[in-house]
């Protein structure tokens, strides 16, 4: 059996021309240089505004290169756009910016072997899309879960379901419940699959289901007292352990942290905390 450590980041909201997360990172910084992780997951709104600023996106991943640990990502609204449905929005993925997103960050998606497990991220982004790149996405997720027997932990920027799998509420918060059943289909058709680690709500909360774990993170960036989901909110990261086919997880914050409630910062839009600094 092998044990390791990963530490799973998310909404990290990065930007070098509106730098107000940076200082929480730069704690977050400090702090992988003491638990010295194995690997580290982010998953997902790693910029500001990356739909329509490609140079958050690109800043970062120079930011995560000073992790000190070997990372891997996955793209969240704020970085490729919004899934489009009747209710209508602003800064939808396109196909442009899933390529701009490509380009800046090299993959949207990313399989790897460590220690006992297999680690898969997808781009939560792509489900219902309607993108060609969704079924292709969806064709490699299966391979990736077939040609395993590795456990699998899977990561991905939208949490699968709130309380229940089968509500046909419609909304940003969540994976669409079409898209929803396709992707439990595959994660039920594969018993390998363990863990199931989202980001996206800004809070912290564990679920299971058919022996799977659904897992929330919370935010390194900021949180919300306003519209919770039934998580805790907190502004942290998630450290998994992993020790053969067993894992645990706990959540940590970084010394001096700021908790910043992005409920009281401004409510222009699209997003007010955009355009707070000309």
């Amino acid at each position: 059996m092998t044990q390791f450590t990963l530490v799973q980041l998310t909404d990290t909201h990065l930007s070098a021309s509106r730098p107000y997360f940076q200082f929480n990172y730069e704690m977050v910084v400090e702090a992988m240089a003491d638990i010295a992780p194995d690997h580290i997951v982010i998953t997902g709104d790693l910029a500001l505004n990356g739909p329509d600023d490609i140079a958050d996106v690109a800043f970062a991943a120079r930011q995560f290169d000073r992790l000190g640990a070997p990372w891997s990502a996955v793209p969240g609204n704020h970085d490729v756009g919004l899934v489009p449905f009747e209710g209508g929005l602003h800064q939808p993925i396109t196909e442009a910016r899933h390529a701009a997103y490509l380009g800046a960050m090299g993959s949207d998606r990313f399989v790897q072997d460590i220690g006992d497990w297999r680690l898969i991220g997808i781009n939560s982004q792509l489900l219902g899309s309607g993108l060609p790149a969704e079924a292709a996405q969806h064709d490699w997720l299966a391979a990736s879960l077939s040609e395993t027997a590795r456990p699998v932990a899977l990561f991905l920027h939208y949490p699968v379901y709130l309380d229940d799998p089968a509500d046909p509420a419609r909304s940003h918060a969540v994976i669409l419940p079409e898209s929803r059943e396709a992707l439990l289909a595959l994660i039920d058709a594969h018993p390998t699959v363990r863990l199931v680690a989202s980001g996206h709500l800004h809070e912290e909360r564990r679920a299971e289901r058919n022996r799977v774990v659904y897992q929330w993170a919370p935010a390194t960036s900021f949180l919300t007292t306003t519209g919770g989901h039934g998580g805790t909110a907190s502004v942290g990261f998630l450290v998994h352990r992993f020790d053969g086919e067993t894992f645990t997880t706990e959540q940590m914050s970084a010394r001096w942290m700021i908790a910043h409630d992005i409920a009281s910062w401004g409510n222009t839009e699209p997003h007010g905390y955009y355009e707070i600094v000309k």
